[in-house]
């Protein structure tokens, strides 16, 4: 079985959003609008190998802000700051305390939170807009739609994100995404052994803050097809483990992907022809 990661998405009104992805970036479930209290349940017929949830696992120790937080605004990543427990009866952090839950959840469903090592077989704290800066190397252009921006960060790593429906389960897969690149050891963590650990879904951070992009990110250069891993296809966060555009072998593996998918859609007949490839003769 390849390595599979839940994402979590976490809201009052909406409850929380499931999204679990494998090692391929293909999406393998999605579950929409569950209470905490259904969680452990869908842990177990899910069976990830890690949790990844956009929420903090518990209070603040000091101020209105944990220094993870802090140091996120280093790199002109903003977040909402975690308070100390004071600040309990205020309704806004309502959303906080079910993110606490559903860490509890999981913990008791045998993935403690992480906090350092190896994260398999953990639950850890992410936060989406945070891991799509980071994906995509910039801060959103200003005026553009937070779930179009964050979708085509998704296309670009190789992940189908026409298949969410929501911007929540976008963010959830954004979350399921960083805990895939956490296990294969591709991650930062802004650490307070105290206060908890936000991961982050790249083992190199800037040296400054993440400046603003001058237009939404691209689109991935190829589709992403079933059966072929996109990080041996060109994926350009991956581009160490070959040298050309495609691994020995997956050009011929796409073309006959694309043959069979030409038949349905004008996008496989686009790249055929892009790339100089004979089309099926029923569709020349």
């Amino acid at each position: 079985m390849t390595a599979r990661s839940l994402g979590i998405d976490v809201s009052v009104a909406r409850g929380l959003d499931l999204v679990l992805v494998d090692e391929r970036l293909d999406i393998l479930d999605t579950r929409r609008r569950l209470a905490v209290d259904e969680l452990g349940r869908a842990i177990a017929e899910l069976e990830p190998d890690v949790v990844a949830i956009d929420s903090p696992p518990a209070w603040g120790t000091n101020g209105g802000s944990r220094r993870t937080e802090r140091e996120l605004r280093l790199f002109g990543i903003h977040a909402y700051g975690t308070p100390t427990r004071e600040r309990d009866g205020h309704p806004f952090y309502d959303w906080m305390k079910i993110g606490f839950r559903a860490f509890d959840v999981a913990r008791r469903r045998g993935f403690p939170r992480y906090t350092a090592g190896t994260v398999r077989g953990t639950a850890m704290e992410v936060f989406p807009h945070a891991s799509a800066v980071v994906f995509a190397g910039c801060l959103p252009p200003a005026g553009t739609s937070k779930r179009a921006c964050r979708a085509e960060v998704l296309q670009a790593q190789g992940l189908a994100a026409g298949q969410l429906r929501s911007a929540d389960q976008v963010d959830a897969a954004l979350a399921a995404v960083t805990g895939l690149r956490a296990m294969q050891g591709r991650f930062s963590a802004l650490v307070d052994p105290k206060e908890g650990v936000i991961v982050l879904p790249t083992h190199r951070l800037p040296p400054q803050a993440y400046r603003r992009c001058d237009r939404p990110p691209a689109p991935e250069r190829q589709p992403h097809l079933p059966g072929l891993s996109p990080c041996r296809c060109g994926d350009p966060s991956c581009g160490e483990l070959t040298a050309g555009e495609f691994a020995r072998g997956h050009d011929a593996k796409r073309k006959a992907i694309l043959w069979r998918l030409a038949r349905a859609g004008d996008e496989a007949v686009r790249e055929l022809r892009r790339r100089g490839w004979d089309l099926p003769a029923e569709i020349r």
